[in-house]
């Protein structure tokens, strides 16, 4: 585990996150860090209880040092204890994810739909949570682009019209994809668009598992005026394999219970 520490400037770069150094005391601050992610990366978790074992200071110390790397996105705080930043390396089945914080969503689709004005042009992601959006688009003269072939017979119920996006049909996600998919894009300029993520991280911005998918969110970002991403508490602190936009970029629509458990990304929050 490196750090890295400017004594021209008085700082140390510890995993990316800047600290700032004022004397010996904080030099012993930086070492417990260390101490804490070579645990964290032997066990994958830890208890408060194991880690007053371990750290030869204080269970006060223990517990504002956890705060500080929680509060720069080094770590994960569980029930009774912490975790290392999870890493998602594969789309869940869209059949799976249906099933997932349902009530969550329909909160999410609630407050993003106060947005939504007459005649907007807009796209949709193949995304549960942009899923539950649809119903709030009913009576509404707006548009919807797609690359969700599940979005299809719902959007149909409420008469709104759509375009769906040409392409290669993804089967775990059952999203278009591809060269042509993009290459479809090039034609839109969308009032707004409504994003999911699967990984939401300080360091690492926006990501998503699989390659294809993050270059169709980033080109819809690059032709979208409003751009929202919709996610729910579970994305918070993770980190998938493929970045696709700055956080600086969007704005994130989600959940009340999230907002205050996330206060960190509280600037990028709609």
């Amino acid at each position: 585990m490196k750090k890295m520490i400017d004594f021209e400037k008085n700082k140390v770069y510890y995993m990316g996150a800047k600290i700032k150094m004022t004397g010996r005391e904080n030099m012993l601050e930086i070492d417990r860090f260390e101490k804490i992610m070579q645990e964290l990366n032997k066990k994958g978790r830890l208890s408060y209880r194991e880690l007053d074992d371990i750290m030869e200071v204080s269970s006060s110390t223990v517990r504002r040092d956890i705060e500080k790397m929680y509060s720069k996105g080094l770590l994960l705080k569980i029930k009774g204890g912490i975790c290392q930043q999870k890493k998602l390396s594969f789309d869940v089945e869209v059949k799976d994810r249906f099933r997932e914080n349902v009530e969550a969503k329909k909160e999410i689709a609630e407050r993003i739909s106060k947005t939504l004005k007459d005649k907007d042009f807009i796209f949709l992601d193949a995304g549960t949570t942009a899923f539950y959006l649809i119903e709030k688009l009913r009576g509404k003269n707006i548009t919807v682009v797609t690359n969700g072939t599940m979005h299809i017979e719902e959007l149909l119920k409420y008469k709104i019209k759509t375009i769906i996006l040409g392409g290669e049909i993804k089967e775990s996600t059952k999203a278009v994809i591809g060269l042509e998919a993009i290459l479809s894009l090039e034609k839109y300029r969308f009032d707004k668009c409504f994003l999911g993520v699967n990984g939401i991280n300080l360091e690492n911005g926006f990501t998503t598992p699989e390659i294809n998918e993050a270059m169709i969110k980033k080109k819809v970002l690059e032709l979208s005026e409003e751009k929202y991403i919709l996610a729910d508490k579970e994305k918070f602190d993770k980190m998938s394999n493929v970045k696709f936009a700055e956080l600086e970029e969007c704005k994130i629509v989600t959940t009340k219970q999230a907002i205050k458990e996330n206060n960190r990304y509280k600037k990028y929050f709609y």
